[in-house]
């Protein structure tokens, strides 16, 4: 899942309307956030991940596991990081 969903989720799930309400609350910068929704970064360091997961409520293995997949080029690589958290029970959007 690219970056900006994530914040999409924490934002639905905090109740916060705002990418600077995002932002201020993981202790983010507003310039990362704009970054994930441009484009500029599809994924988050494994820091943010971390901070996301938590503002989640989930474990921050599955969040992490996912960025990491999600920089891969390898479609193997990916379906199977993502075979692994599942089956360690990580939870992957």
């Amino acid at each position: 899942m690219k970056a900006a969903e994530w914040i999409d989720k924490v934002k639905a799930a905090r109740g916060w309307e705002t990418d600077y309400k995002v932002a201020k609350e993981l202790g983010i910068t507003r310039n990362a956030i704009s970054n994930f929704r441009g484009g500029r970064s599809q994924t988050m360091d494994e820091g943010t991940a971390l901070k996301v997961a938590h503002a989640l409520g989930i474990e921050p293995a599955g969040i992490i596991i996912d960025q990491v997949a999600e920089r891969s080029k390898d479609e193997g690589l990916r379906t199977a990081l993502h075979k692994a958290a599942a089956g360690l029970g990580l939870y992957i959007m």
